[in-house]
């Protein structure tokens, strides 16, 4: 149990935030913080209650200042309590969350790469979402796979014990057009960079351009012919003293984004939705049992340290 393919990227995913320094010096104070939220005997409606609490947890490490770097370890903070949470919450389904665009497979990123003449770039994908396919493979324990190509042949390179980013890439390939992919921008500052993610999306969301010169997607793979894509937009936000309404400029830029606009704070109608909306809202059909509280409920003892799960460290 908790060895599948999903495991394996989640798993990865988690080592990779908690190895950075900002992630480690912020999780001192976050985990306390996080825990008494919780208590001793918390279940999965408390987790997913998180949602409501991030954008609190965020600030007790103290706002940022307006110092280049400061910034930056700031938004790096925020996207690795926001990829750590929805990890969290979507422990036992087929839905991960991935921050380190190198772990993506190669396949999917060739499919949100935006082509301008000669010149190639992707949008700011803070966090990648990859809900993989309802398919055999990505639902058995790793170690007991049995690989095998489009034309139902054993890989001959496949070794037991032995999946890699090799065998993950033969599996994106084949399977491409039964992956669902989800992009996530998420900024601390919100008045600042609420026109970056409208813009992106209004890019994804043209099937085609009347300017030749302007593409999406490259070596034959794109985002047209993947099984559904969202881009939505997470904010804390920091900003001092401003109050949002539906009428804000700053909401109206992500009003209508294909995968909705969050922050870590309870719902405000027409202004955002908690993070916490954002499974049902976007990745659904990565459950495994029909509900991701069931998954989830199902998750929680392994948590345990010893246990499969205990790289989420909660």
């Amino acid at each position: 149990m908790y060895n599948t393919i999903p495991d394996y990227f989640r798993k990865k995913s988690m080592e990779d935030i908690f190895s950075t320094a900002t992630m480690q010096k912020s999780w001192l104070i976050w985990e306390p913080e996080i825990k008494k939220l919780l208590g001793n005997k918390f279940d999965a409606d408390q987790i997913l209650q998180l949602g409501d609490h991030l954008s609190d947890i965020f600030k007790t490490t103290g706002e940022a200042g307006r110092a280049q770097g400061e910034l930056s370890a700031s938004g790096i903070a925020w996207e690795s309590l926001v990829c750590w949470y929805i990890n969290l919450c979507c422990a036992g389904s087929r839905v991960v969350a991935v921050k380190k665009m190198s772990l993506v497979p190669k396949c999917i990123r060739d499919a949100i790469t935006v082509n301008y003449a000669n010149f190639t770039c992707n949008t700011e994908s803070d966090i990648t979402i990859i809900v993989f396919p309802n398919l055999s493979e990505y639902n058995s324990d790793i170690d007991n796979l049995a690989i095998k190509d489009s034309q139902n042949n054993q890989i001959p390179n496949y070794k037991k014990d032995k999946f890699n980013s090799e065998i993950s890439e033969f599996l994106a390939k084949r399977d491409f057009n039964h992956f669902e992919l989800g992009i996530i921008q998420c900024k601390t500052n919100w008045n600042d960079n609420a026109q970056i993610p409208m813009l992106w999306d209004m890019i994804y969301s043209v099937g085609g351009f009347k300017n030749n010169h302007i593409s999406i997607g490259k070596n034959g793979f794109s985002i047209q012919n993947i099984e559904k894509f969202t881009y939505s937009f997470v904010t804390v936000p920091s900003n001092i003293n401003v109050k949002y309404h539906a009428n804000s400029v700053a909401t109206k830029r992500v009003t209508n984004l294909s995968g909705g606009n969050y922050w870590g704070k309870a719902s405000q109608q027409g202004v955002a939705k908690s993070l916490k909306e954002i499974f049902t809202n976007n990745f659904s059909n990565g459950v495994r049992n029909n509900s991701l509280r069931i998954d989830l409920k199902e998750a929680i003892p392994f948590f345990a340290l010893g246990e499969p799960l205990n790289y989420l460290n909660i």
